[in-house]
Parts: structure tokens; sequence; C-alpha cells
């Protein structure tokens, strides 16, 4: 852009730079992503038919737009002028020299909608990564780099266009005062306020060691996180290992995910029908998942066999199309600091066959390296875009824009802690993101030396080692106004001690595709 500018405003709007994220993102990254989305909007005009608009150099040029939307992203409770004026503090003489004066809010979000969303969805593509993961003992799992997915939700502002595109919650399934929940895309009656406003939902693959994104899909409110992570298999590749939740394991997304050669360790639920095959001796047991489809069509055979009084004997094993997997099952036993304890039962599944080069045990605790991505997510919607804040954008192009801008100034804080960690072989978990945040925002339009300044600011305020420290999860705004058990706030334990323990499977006889039989007599019912 600078060297097509003749002009002493195109010469000085040449320099303008996002402070310490221009290192992720330089200026010719910038230029070549907006380029590139031109060209795909008028390749998509020329083929329907239309006229092709010139091209043409405008006084708030692509760049400019790109570092600013990412300045609203690291500065979400400044208003748009004030994130410009800070944009360009190091170029104010030379503006001044050129005449050149803050645009107007509307004049700047006239800019946004120029650049649209796909400039921003394209560079999020090229700074996604590992940011250097490597062989570090924190990024591995039994010798896989630890990956995890998950998905959350963002508010936008209740707009016509955004109730329309993303859809509301329909206010956590409660009733309303004649007894009929709300619609899909309408508001719940007599419900809480947070269902007023429609929500985006985000899907994204991080590096649990680095905190990394490897990749991210967005959608309505109405599309299921599975569908969304459907979108993410291609991202997984041989020497990964895969962590997911209970949520969502699905046969088919099983396969999807295992397709690209990663190695998967998902927990699930005790629906999930997991009969024994072969006991391991490090507690776990080979096991086999079949088709679910293919298992409904045998259920149905073998209960109108049975129905008719056939003699034909119960068809049971393995289906066509079944997947072989090694269950591990264990307790964690949480004991606080306040005397409390409880103890959850965890099953998962994993395509790691082998007990010896993968025992159970480390498998169980590998397994809590998926709180990577739920303190990325905390990191994401209570630091950098504040407590309770809704997006900036009133309709669906710029609210994608704005969370493809989010997960870039994400990726860009976790570049600069990475790079930060490396060079003193430090963990990046013991360096702090709100301190890397602040050092961020600190810094100017300049170049390296910037990164340099951030770095120093983070490697300064480390975060201590705090042995059984926990974060708990806590509902602080509930969902009725009326004071309870669950609503009351009360001090929160902040040590814990855990205990793992895996237990052998137990001799079973259930078949894992026929229906249960029930028995002879049925006891009496409540009513």
């Amino acid at each position: 852009m600078g060297g097509g500018w003749p002009s002493m405003r195109g010469r000085a709007l040449a320099g303008v730079g996002a402070g310490a994220v221009s290192w992720l993102v330089p200026a010719w990254l910038a230029d070549e992503v907006t380029a590139q989305a031109a060209a795909e909007a008028d390749a998509v005009l020329a083929a329907a038919g239309e006229r092709v608009p010139r091209r043409r150099f405008r006084a708030l040029p692509a760049r400019l737009g790109v570092y600013l939307v990412l300045g609203l992203c690291l500065r979400s409770h400044v208003p748009c002028q004030q994130v410009l004026r800070d944009l360009t503090a190091g170029l104010r003489g030379a503006l001044s020299a050129a005449g050149w004066e803050v645009p107007s809010p509307t004049a700047l979000t006239g800019l946004r909608r120029r650049l649209g969303e796909r400039p921003f969805e394209l560079l999020f593509w090229r700074v996604a990564g590992t940011l250097g993961a490597g062989r570090e003992p924190w990024s591995l799992v039994c010798g896989l780099l630890a990956v995890a997915w998950d998905g959350t939700t963002v508010k936008v502002p209740a707009s016509a266009g955004n109730i329309a595109a993303f859809g509301r919650p329909r206010n956590g399934g409660k009733k309303n005062a004649k007894g009929a929940k709300g619609a899909k895309g309408e508001p719940a009656k007599g419900g809480g306020a947070d269902a007023a406003y429609p929500q985006a939902r985000i899907v994204t693959l991080v590096a649990c060691g680095t905190r990394a994104l490897l990749g991210a899909v967005t959608g309505p409110f109405t599309t299921g996180e599975r569908t969304l992570a459907g979108q993410l298999a291609g991202r997984l590749e041989k020497g990964m290992l895969l962590l997911a939740d209970r949520g969502f394991y699905s046969f088919a997304l099983w396969n999807a995910a295992a397709a690209g050669g990663a190695d998967l360790l998902w927990r699930v639920s005790s629906t999930v029908q997991l009969p024994v095959v072969r006991a391991l001796p490090d507690g776990s047991f080979l096991s086999r998942v079949n088709d679910p489809v293919q298992a409904r069509r045998r259920s149905v055979r073998n209960c109108n066999n049975r129905r008719r009084g056939s003699s034909l004997p119960r068809e049971s094993g393995p289906l066509p199309g079944s997947v072989a997997v090694r269950v591990i099952e264990f307790t964690v036993k949480v004991a606080l600091d306040d005397g409390a304890a409880r103890t959850e039962r965890y099953r998962m599944i994993t395509t790691l066959l082998d007990w010896r080069a993968c025992p159970a045990p480390a498998l169980a605790a590998g397994y809590a390296r998926r709180w990577a991505i739920e303190t990325s997510y905390r990191e994401f919607k209570t630091y950098l875009r504040g407590p309770g804040r809704i997006l900036r954008s009133r309709t669906p192009d710029l609210a994608r824009q704005e969370i493809w801008a989010y997960l870039i100034a994400c990726q860009a804080i976790r570049a600069v802690i990475a790079c930060a960690a490396a060079g003193q072989r430090l963990d990046p978990a013991r360096l702090s993101f709100t301190a890397a945040l602040h050092a961020i925002r600190l810094t100017g339009p300049d170049g390296p030396a910037t990164l340099d300044a951030a770095a120093e600011e983070i490697l300064a305020q480390p975060v201590p080692e705090r042995e059984h420290r926990v974060c708990p999860r806590a509902v602080n705004t509930p969902s009725q106004p009326f004071p309870s058990r669950s609503s009351q706030k009360r001090p929160l334990s902040q040590h814990a001690t855990y205990t793992t323990t895996v237990t052998p499977p137990a001799q079973t006889t259930n078949h894992a595709a026929d229906q249960q039989q029930q028995p002879g007599t049925q006891e009496k019912q409540p009513p």
C-alpha cells in the first residue's frame, strides 16, 4: 500500500501498525489478505456476469482498517476514534503536516464494511499454528502433541440482522407463563435477560502446551458443536493426540477425526455400549464401537425374531465397519482445603491400543491437559473482551469480522508469550496472559523493538508456582433473580488434592446391539 500512494497522507498512513501485534501481522501480510479478498469478490462478480468495480485509493486504506479492527479487539473498552489515535500516535507529526484528521465513527464503520469478514478469516488461517510447541514435555502426552477442541458462545447486539443470522437461545428450556418453551430465534418470555441477546457459536482447535490456535470455525447458535467440529477434522495430522469432552463423541465424528492419522483420547458417556473384548494388565480393556445405524438395524432384527418366536440365534458380535478402541475407566477424587471432597468417574476411549507404550495412568493424567482450552476461552472472553461485554457489531458480517479479529488477537498475544518463553526455556503456562495483554496495549507502532519491550515486561511478571492451585468454575450471573442455594455466592476453595485411580473392567454379558429384555413381572411404578 505504501508504494502505491503518491500523496503525503498515503506515505504517512503506510507506517501505521498495531504495536507488538504487527510482529505476527506485518504490513505486507495485511496488504496480501485484503488484496486476495478483493480478488475473490471480483471473481464472484465476474462469474455472475456483473460489472467489476474499479479499485481506487481511498482516504482510509485497507491496511489501516485491518489494524483498526485488531486494535478494537485489544482495547474493547475504548471508543473507535481513540483506538485510531493510539494506533497513529507515532505518526502524528507526519499526519498533521499532511492535514489528516481522525475520521468520524461513521467513516470508520464504513471502512469496516468495505473490508468485510473475508480478509480476517484469511488472516487467521495464515497466522494459525502451534507457535513452536516442539517436543517440550509440557506439550506432549505419551510422546504425542496434545491438542483439544471445544466450543463456546459470544453475545452479539440484538439487532434484527443478528437475530436472523445467529439465533437466540431458548433461555435454558424454561417454560414461559403459558407453559410453552421459547422458540428458536424468538425472545424467551418470562426468562432471564441474557435470552434477549443472539449468540454466535465458536469451536476452536488449540495446542494444549502453548494454547495456540490451530483452527477455528464460527456459526450460528442453532448449529451444534459437533457439526462445527467436523469442519476442523482436516487440521488434525499424524503425531497429534486430540482430547475432547464427552459431548463431542459420535461414530461419524470419531472416524472423521481419526482419518488424518491423529490419535484420539475422548471422554464418552455411560450410554455408549463398550463390551469387554480383552482386559489389559494396566487396567484398561479393548472393545469395539459399532456404527449406530447398523446396530439399530440388528437390534430390530433380533426383536422381530424374538417376537415371532423364531428359533434363530440372536445376532451378536462386531458389525461390519466397527472400530477397535481401548477403554480406560478411572475415578478422580478431589479433596478441597476446606474439608469437602467429591469423586467423579471418567470413561474414555482412545485409538492408542498399545498399553505398554501408552499406559492407562499416563493417559488418565494427560486428559487433564484438555483444560488448557477452557482457560484459553476464559482469557478471550474475560480478560481480552471483558466480562459480560457484548460485541460492538450490529450486523452479521461485522460481527463475524470482529470474532475473527478476536481470534487473531488471541493468537498474537500467545505468539508473544511463546517467543518470550522460548528465549528462557520456560513453560508458556508460567507467563501471564493479562501481563502480556497489558504489555501489548502499551506498545506503539514501532517494529521489533516493541516485541522486545513486551517480552521483557512479560518475563518480569511470571506466574508463581503454586502447588494444587485450582480455578473453580462458578456462576456469576444466576438464571433466576431470587436467592437460592445455587445462586448465593460463597467462599470458594483455592487449593485441592487430586487422586486418580484406574478401575479394571468388570465382567459383563451385555450385548452392544441388543435391546434389554423386560422382566416377566413389572414392579409397580409410582404414579
